[in-house]
């Protein structure tokens, strides 16, 4: 601002508020986000923990959005959530595994038609195939991985 004369001053600060709202907003979004630390302790602790307890600490942050956290009977997921005609059946079985494929996803999905579920959460820390990517894109999956787990042990999750 220093090289721009008087009465372009006010043109050129008007001009980069833009800018700096934009910033703003980005620098804020950003912070609602774990930290990189904050995600690898959320790995770590999490493959500590069996796969119950991962979808109990999951389920926590349902329990607050006034969802109903139940056993699910079968054994392709471990409990199911449900709010109103709303059923999420949470799957955390293999999410240890290295890669994820297909098969699992099938046979979860095959389950939650039989309890009708409208949807479902995978929890996994490895990788995912493109395959099962599309599939559950098709299917209504919702993939939990490590950086959604630091924020749903941190109990911030936001659920809708």
């Amino acid at each position: 601002m220093a090289l721009a004369r008087g009465q372009y001053q006010i043109l050129g600060v008007s001009l980069s508020l833009p800018f700096f709202g934009i910033a703003a907003y980005a620098a804020f979004k950003q912070s609602q986000r774990p930290s990189v630390k904050q995600i690898a302790e959320g790995a770590a602790q999490a493959r500590k923990m069996t796969a119950a307890e991962v979808a109990e600490k999951i389920a926590a942050n349902y329990t607050r959005e006034r969802f109903e956290s139940a056993a699910f009977s079968g054994a392709e997921a471990e409990l199911e959530l449900t709010r109103g005609y709303r059923k999420i059946l949470v799957s955390s079985k293999r999410f240890k595994a290295a890669n994820t494929g297909v098969e699992p996803l099938k046979k979860l999905v095959a389950a939650g038609e039989r309890a009708e579920a409208t949807g479902y959460l995978y929890v996994t820390l490895g990788e995912i195939s493109s395959n099962s990517i599309e599939f559950a894109r098709e299917n209504n999956i919702e993939f939990i991985r490590a950086n959604d787990l630091a924020v749903f042990f941190s109990g911030k999750a936001k659920i809708q």
